[in-house]
């Protein structure tokens, strides 16, 4: 027969081990039946309770995508910092050992994860997405959210042995991880040549008209005739044929293959036999 320590036991090992809020309710539940007015029994099902409720209410959350609700309930109701504390505790009372999951705190990590990159945050994101995959190396939305972080700061090749695992954790048969590492080897192959985007001082996302407006802002600021700087005429001359070429490859990415171009120093000839200077589009 059980009792109610062993009860409050093997609820614990539901609840913070497995992430079964339900079993571990049923199980305390039975704790309450054999002894209604049992003290430990009667917190731990109040505990249980008012936690499931919140683990529901981010899991909805997380499915309609109110990435700062589930940071409020996470952060700022201190939900994330008191079932790490009570994790802790369990493990110094040697309820859990190092064998046992921590699948509840690897899910709230996770939920952190990406809530926060989603929100842009990425250190702390970042953060989140660490603790995540120590408690859970094949976490896939937390590889996929420190592969953005990663991304974001450049950092390429880590992106890039993130995502390779992770594909292979899913097979290959997930689409937003295929298309993340796509994204990923193909701007290490863009950062390996010469970085046109940041001659222009533009995001490697940039669309047209931001390219635009960024060669003409810098145009104005390096044209020979009205360059106030500290640079000599020959550096300025350079500078701005730099700018010129940044700006005629990353304009001429968005032209059909079919698009005859042909360039003549600050010349471009294109369809109907139309001819301008660059600098006269300034």
């Amino acid at each position: 027969m059980s009792t109610p320590e062993i009860n409050i036991l093997l609820s614990n090992l539901l609840f913070y081990s497995l992430n079964d809020p339900t079993s571990a309710l049923t199980t305390i539940k039975k704790c309450l039946h054999q002894d209604p007015e049992n003290k430990a029994c009667k917190k731990k099902f109040r505990m249980l309770k008012n936690t499931s409720k919140h683990l529901a209410n981010i899991q909805s959350f997380v499915d309609r995508k109110e990435w700062n609700r589930i940071l409020s309930i996470l952060i700022n109701e201190n939900l994330l910092q008191e079932i790490q504390s009570s994790h802790t505790t369990l493990k110094s009372e040697k309820i859990l050992n190092a064998k046992c999951p921590a699948r509840l705190l690897a899910q709230l990590e996770e939920w952190a994860c990406q809530a926060y990159t989603a929100t842009k945050s990425p250190k702390l994101a970042l953060r989140h997405c660490s603790k995540a995959l120590d408690l859970n190396p094949e976490s896939i939305p937390a590889l996929l959210a420190k592969s953005q972080i990663l991304l974001t700061d450049e950092e390429y090749d880590a992106a890039i042995r993130l995502l390779t695992k992770a594909n292979e954790a899913t097979g290959g048969n997930n689409p937003e991880i295929r298309q993340q590492l796509e994204k990923a080897q193909r701007l290490l192959r863009q950062s390996k040549k010469r970085d046109y985007y940041k001659i222009l001082g533009v995001p490697r996302d940039a669309d047209t008209k931001a390219i635009k407006k960024a060669y003409r802002e810098m145009s104005k600021k390096y044209h020979p005739d009205k360059y106030k700087g500290d640079l000599d005429a020959d550096a300025v001359s350079r500078k701005m044929a730099e700018i010129n070429s940044a700006y005629e490859v990353l304009s001429n990415e968005g032209i059909p293959p079919n698009f005859p171009v042909l360039k003549f120093g600050f010349c471009v000839l294109r369809l109907m036999g139309l001819c301008f200077r660059v600098t006269d589009a300034i």
